[in-house]
C-alpha cells in the first residue's frame, strides 16, 4: 500500500494545496503555507532561511529585492548612546564652526543677516551665549546632513520609491519644517526684536529638538523599510537534491 506524502508541519495531505520539497532531506515535503507560517515565526534565527535538520539553504524568490538601507535597526536600545554620540560629534562639531566662522569674519551671521555684515553683533569674547550659538547651528548643520543622508540613501538604494514617499512623505515634511525653528527663533528675536542674547538661549532648545527629529524620522523611515520587506511577497521554490554532486536544483531547472 502506497504511502501517503503528508506535509511534514502540519501532517495534512497535499489534496488541498500541493507540498513542495524545499530543502534536501528526503521527507521534507510541506505546504509553502506552513512553511511561511513556520519562518515568520523564527525570523530571529536560522530556520527562517535554512532547513533545521538539513541545514539546506531554501531558495525563495521575492517580487522585490529586500530593502537593506536601515539607519537604527533597534532604536529603542540604542537611545542613549545615540545621545552620547551625537553629544560628542556635536561639541568637536561646533568647535570646527566656530573656528571657520572667526576665519571668516562671521560669516553665519552674515548670511542669516541676508549678507548684511553692518548691524551683526561682533564676538568680542567667548561667553556662555556664543557657546550656546555656536552648539545650535551645528546642530541645524548636522539636521540638515541627515536629512540629505535620508534623501540621497532612499535615491540609491530604495526600490519602492513610491510607496516609500507615499508612507512617509507627511511625517517627513513635518519634521523638516520643525528643524527649521532655529531660523524662526533668529527672525523672531534677532531680527525683530533685537534681543540677541535671548535669541542664542532660546536656540538652545532646538539641540535636544534636532536630536528627536533625527530620532523619530530614523524610526519612521526603519519601520517603513520592516514594512516594505514585511510586504514583499515570496515563493519558496521545490528543489530536488542530488546527492552525488551535493547540490540542489531547482525543480523547474531539472
Amino acid at each position: 500500500m502506497e504511502t501517503q506524502i503528508e506535509c511534514r508541519i502540519c501532517m495534512i495531505g497535499g489534496d488541498e494545496e500541493s507540498l513542495i520539497q524545499p530543502c534536501r532531506c528526503s521527507t521534507s515535503h510541506v505546504h509553502e503555507s506552513c512553511l511561511q507560517k513556520w519562518r515568520n515565526l523564527n525570523t530571529s534565527n536560522e530556520k527562517y532561511i535554512k532547513c533545521e535538520v538539513c541545514k539546506a539553504y531554501y531558495v525563495i524568490l521575492r517580487d522585490y529585492p529586500n530593502e537593506t538601507f536601515e539607519i537604527i535597526t533597534r532604536p529603542t536600545r540604542i537611545t542613549c548612546p545615540l545621545f552620547c554620540v551625537y553629544t560628542v560629534y556635536l561639541l568637536l562639531g561646533s568647535t570646527l564652526v566656530y573656528a571657520l566662522d572667526m576665519l571668516c569674519g562671521q560669516a553665519s551671521l552674515v548670511i542669516l543677516n541676508g549678507g548684511n555684515g553692518n548691524d551683526i553683533i561682533k564676538v568680542d569674547n567667548i561667553n556662555l551665549s556664543w557657546f550656546i550659538y555656536y552648539l545650535s547651528y551645528t546642530s541645524y548643520i548636522f539636521c540638515m546632513i541627515f536629512f540629505v543622508h535620508i534623501l540621497f540613501g532612499v535615491k540609491n538604494h530604495v526600490h519602492r520609491k513610491q510607496f516609500y514617499i507615499k508612507k512617509t512623505r507627511c511625517d517627513f515634511c513635518a519634521y523638516f519644517i520643525l528643524s527649521w525653528s532655529y531660523f524662526y527663533n533668529f527672525y523672531i528675536f534677532y531680527k525683530a526684536f533685537n534681543m540677541a542674547d535671548l535669541y542664542m538661549f532660546t536656540s538652545l532648545a532646538s539641540v535636544p529638538i534636532n536630536f528627536f527629529i533625527m530620532k523619530r524620522v530614523s524610526q519612521i523611515h526603519d519601520n517603513t523599510i520592516m514594512e516594505l520587506n514585511t510586504n514583499n511577497v515570496e515563493t519558496i521554490r521545490s528543489v530536488i537534491y542530488n546527492p552525488l554532486l551535493n547540490i540542489i536544483i531547482p525543480e523547474d531547472e531539472n
